[in-house]
């Protein structure tokens, strides 16, 4: 039989789809929930908007934590957004103290990030640790210890974790990133500064490497809380740690169209502050996309190349196990609906790609970003200008 560019293509996409399986695996093999657990005296900033419905369950997940923290610092924009009242109903519920903070409106940075800042001035000598955290997580018990113990032990300046998606609630949307957001997350990473993240969501940092890499500075003027932190924590030289099990469950119950703008919004901040990062994604998304094309080409109009097709899908399914095995491993499986749809989405991956693809290319086509209730203009990566208050989300 000889060799065609077909069966080069084919093996190609073998050879990529491979190595992604081989990355679930190393991960695999090196998975261990943390064992060590420091005590430090911590304050947790919680920046929030609208109407914040599951924040009631979030504090009760904070109730629960291993390392109690000192305080809870919840951060609005003013008290007419509906998440300060929601807030002040909280406080009762908390088993440590909660403070709201009213951070005014930002004018050049994300208001997410201006929150932060307004909570961040609070923070004084008693405080060993500072963490960040978003809204729509769900932290296992052992989440605040995992983040302060490598700084307690000296090991770290700042820890981080990863969003884990769940699939909450059986929509399209929500199985789409939960099944592209997944694979991201458990991509090997080298540690050099140009792909450094740290997840905003969930970041633990030392007060002295806070002052340090000016925390607070690293917010104002940009829109991504998470890259400006990596490039100001890299900058001042500080040691990051990505705790492999520090994967926190976020539960998603997008329908498809939510899911496009969710996505294409994430993308669109990458392309703002990691556009090589970006094209990277449109390059191997594409291609792992023209690969499946001609194959799927040979195999229903020439029919021919079924071996490619079958050992490509296969791949994409075992993958998808091996996913699975990942949140297992970690005290939070998947429910069988769930794992079953993931492995349909394993067997159907050119529609995946079709998706992630689409949501790639729409992300580079403007610099206009709505998040919440805002609309930015952005010129630069730190050139920010909020251009629109729509009204806060009812729900």
């Amino acid at each position: 039989m000889s060799i065609s560019w077909v069966h080069v293509l084919a093996f190609f996409g073998f050879a990529v789809n491979a190595l992604s399986v081989a990355s679930v695996v190393l991960r695999l093999k090196t998975l261990q929930k943390p064992r060590s657990e420091r005590r430090a005296v911590t304050t947790v900033i919680l920046p929030i908007t609208g109407a914040s419905p599951g924040l009631e369950a979030l504090i009760g997940t904070l109730n629960d934590q291993t390392l109690p923290p000192r305080r809870l610092l919840i951060s609005v924009e003013s008290r007419e957004d509906p998440a300060c009242r929601r807030a002040e109903a909280m406080v009762p519920l908390a088993r440590f103290p909660v403070q709201v903070v009213v951070a005014g409106e930002a004018t050049h940075q994300a208001q997410k990030c201006r929150n932060q800042q307004a909570a961040l001035a609070l923070v004084d000598e008693k405080d060993a640790a500072i963490v960040l955290m978003d809204n729509d997580i769900v932290p296992q018990s052992w989440w605040l210890s995992a983040l302060v113990s490598p700084l307690v032990d000296g090991h770290s300046d700042l820890v981080t974790g990863h969003r884990w998606q769940q699939v909450a609630r059986h929509r399209l949307g929500a199985h789409l990133v939960t099944a592209i957001d997944r694979a991201l997350t458990l991509m090997p990473r080298p540690g050099s500064a140009s792909t450094s993240v740290v997840w905003g969501g969930s970041v633990g940092i030392s007060r002295s490497a806070a002052t340090s890499m000016d925390l607070a500075g690293s917010l104002d003027r940009t829109l991504s809380d998470d890259l400006s932190l990596a490039e100001y924590a890299t900058a001042a030289g500080l040691r990051t740690l990505t705790r492999g099990a520090l994967l926190i469950p976020s539960p998603t119950a997008l329908d498809l169209a939510s899911a496009w703008r969710f996505a294409v919004r994430q993308y669109r901040i990458g392309h703002i502050y990691r556009p090589w990062l970006w094209r990277l994604a449109v390059l191997s998304i594409g291609l792992r996309l023209a690969i499946w094309g001609v194959v799927l080409y040979h195999l229903l109009v020439l029919g021919t190349f079924a071996w490619a097709a079958a050992g490509l899908a296969m791949l994409a399914i075992l993958k998808q196990y091996l996913v699975g095995e990942v949140a297992r491993r970690i005290d939070m499986p998947d429910p069988l609906p769930v794992r079953l749809v993931q492995w349909l989405l394993g067997l159907a991956q050119p529609l995946v790609d079709m998706f992630h693809f689409a949501v790639l290319i729409a992300a580079g086509s403007t610099r206009r970003v709505t998040w919440g209730h805002v609309v930015y203009e952005i010129a630069g990566p730190y050139s920010i200008e909020v251009k629109e208050r729509l009204p806060f989300s009812a729900t």
